[in-house]
């Protein structure tokens, strides 16, 4: 299946960008992300109220932004309420300076909201050899958006071919957003996003068959995928990502279970585990640090001080 794909095994995707080292889905975390020698960015695309294709994970603005402060007289903060020129107005990295202050910048508190044009002259998947992971983030919300996001795709003259891993993926909770996507751009693989942390064995084989019709993989929550689940999607030719992956035990004992990938707000520990820091991404290592060296000092620390608690 991996090579059905031309993907590079396992399959490495930073979760809305590097998430974990600065705010999500933003320029710093993309950048981060772009360097640390992951394979793909997964990022969610929504629509304004003007028609414009953005970068935002949540449907209401209220938590990663100030737009009550910014829109006091506002009534509704939904984003699809606000055009692109009041999206641009809002501060969408303060947040993440209050609430992880050992991680903050000052640079994090002048940070805006992308637009899906943006980020595709940023990342450039064509030149860059990193692709993105596209979520239509509650798609029933912007009628014909699957549509829009394939012709600007187009427009950005970002075409699959048979030689090279895709530079696009799209997911969805949507089986009906899926759909429409494999009859827009059948060329580039669909994933089923599945919300459950835990799931029977009989619902498991439910969402496998729906899978099947709509997409080339599936992306469970760490917590269900068990190495019966991930084999059971393995004999339907189905490929498995799980998310979100942020420990290395966690990269571990997957790796054992046999998933085919891992989506992941700490995409430098990601390629770190598997040696696969990109030459361009030299910088990786002034960026943050060594995760799993960390934990493994963590670990043998917590022991010391529950041996000197007993």
């Amino acid at each position: 299946m991996i090579e059905n794909y031309n993907f590079d095994y396992p399959v490495l995707i930073a979760h809305r960008g590097a998430s974990y080292a600065a705010p999500e889905s933003t320029l710093p975390a993309v950048k981060i992300a772009l360097e640390s020698g992951v394979d793909y960015i997964e990022l969610d695309v929504q629509r304004t109220k003007d028609g414009e294709l953005v970068v935002f994970h949540d449907t209401n603005l209220l938590r990663l932004t100030d737009a009550r402060k910014a829109f006091p007289d506002k009534k509704n903060y939904e984003l699809k309420n606000f055009t692109l020129a009041e999206l641009k107005k809002l501060n969408y990295g303060a947040w993440f300076n209050v609430k992880y202050p050992e991680r903050a910048r000052d640079s994090y508190s002048q940070l805006t909201i992308l637009t899906l044009a943006e980020v595709l002259d940023f990342v450039d998947p064509v030149n860059t050899g990193v692709g993105l992971f596209l979520e239509l983030k509650s798609p029933y919300l912007y009628e014909e958006i699957e549509k829009e996001i394939v012709a600007l795709l187009q427009k950005k003259e970002i075409y699959e071919t048979a030689e090279k891993k895709p530079y696009i993926l799209f997911l969805s909770f949507s089986p009906a957003s899926l759909k429409r996507l494999s009859e827009l751009r059948p060329e580039s693989p669909r994933i089923l996003l599945t919300r459950r942390n835990f799931v029977s064995p009989k619902r498991w084989r439910g969402w496998l068959e729906i899978t099947e019709e709509v997409a080339a993989g599936i992306g469970p929550k760490g917590h269900v995928s068990f190495p019966w689940y991930i084999g059971a999607a393995h004999k339907k030719g189905l490929f498995v990502f799980p998310y979100v992956i942020n420990r290395s035990w966690q990269l571990k004992i997957f790796s054992w279970f046999s998933a085919d990938g891992y989506i992941t707000d700490r995409p430098e520990m990601l390629a770190d585990f598997y040696n696969r820091v990109q030459e361009f991404g030299e910088s990786v290592g002034e960026l943050g640090e060594n995760i799993l060296e960390e934990e493994e000092e963590k670990s043998t620390d917590d022991s010391n001080q529950q041996k000197k608690n007993n």
